[in-house]
């Protein structure tokens, strides 16, 4: 077994498609076809179900990705430990928006000064997402308010930030400033999409109450909702961090629901074979000091 069939593998399993591996790694289709046999003889077993139009990889190939990929990281990253100081670590880091907008900055600001060789790549996406690029290892970590509990992933809690009810200054429901539960589920509400984990803090804290939030606009955007209820629009259920400027200047308000406090909690989140890079760990080691 030798690490170019490895690379080759995991060339084909990504781009899921041996003509477009061939293009990817400058190559043929038959060198690319007689690589993968070469392992599969060593293995001693098929990887891939082939038809006539595609591979697919099958279970003992997902088996086997699963060791490799770890396995590739380590080389890799062995490699750039006795290669010249000029090298540049990668670490491509997800987040979903309102986390993006609240916590990401702060940390990377923090980061960049004592680590100006490691590139930083940024991906900004929802939890789903997110959670796919991570299972299919396209970046290193994940900061989001939460994912589903899955054995695959670690997942640390850094910090927790309050939930506001927010709206604009002339939108009804803002002269009363203080609203109960049932009230506030007839407003016009603004929520984040179903299965984030702010939608899924919201609609168990209202069926907590037998209450079902209908809102009056879904988005993935914790902008949009924003701006829709400066425009009055309705009511926004977000992160407090995220509407501080808007709340100074007066372009939003809070309403008080009493027994409605609700607080999102932010993970680091990462795959639980995931091998750790020195950059790696210095990031982590960032997120948990700056955060927790």
């Amino acid at each position: 077994m030798k690490i170019k069939q490895l690379y080759t593998f995991k060339t084909v399993c990504e781009e899921e498609s041996i003509t477009k591996a061939a293009e990817r790694l400058s190559t043929t289709q038959p060198a690319i076809s007689r690589t993968i046999s070469e392992l599969e003889e060593s293995l001693g077993t098929q990887l891939f179900d082939r038809t006539a139009r595609k591979i697919v990889l099958n279970e003992a190939g997902q088996l086997f990705l699963s060791k490799v990929i770890p396995l590739l990281e380590l080389y890799e990253d062995l490699q750039r430990g006795f290669q010249a100081d000029e090298v540049r670590y990668e670490l491509k880091i997800g987040a979903t928006p309102s986390v993006a907008a609240t916590v990401l900055f702060p940390i990377l600001e923090k980061f960049r000064p004592s680590h100006e060789k490691i590139q930083i790549r940024v991906f900004v996406d929802s939890e789903s997402e997110l959670e796919k690029q991570l299972i299919h290892r396209k970046i290193d970590m994940a900061l989001t308010e939460g994912m589903t509990d899955d054995e695959h992933f670690v997942k640390v809690p850094v910090s927790s930030q309050p939930l506001a009810i927010l709206c604009s200054p002339a939108f009804p429901a803002a002269s009363a400033g203080e609203l109960s539960v049932p009230e506030l589920a007839r407003q016009p509400l603004l929520l984040k999409e179903p299965g984030s984990m702010i939608r899924r803090i919201v609609d168990s804290a209202f069926l907590f109450y037998d209450l079902t939030a209908l809102p009056a606009w879904t988005s993935t955007s914790s902008a949009i909702l924003l701006k829709a209820a400066r425009e009055g629009i309705g009511v926004a259920i977000l992160p407090r961090a995220l509407a501080e400027a808007d709340l100074e200047a007066g372009t939003l308000t809070e309403l008080t629901v009493p027994d409605f406090n609700l607080d999102c909690t932010t993970h680091v989140t990462f795959l639980q074979d995931k091998y750790q890079t020195s950059a790696f760990q210095a990031f982590m080691n960032v997120i948990l000091f700056s955060l927790t």
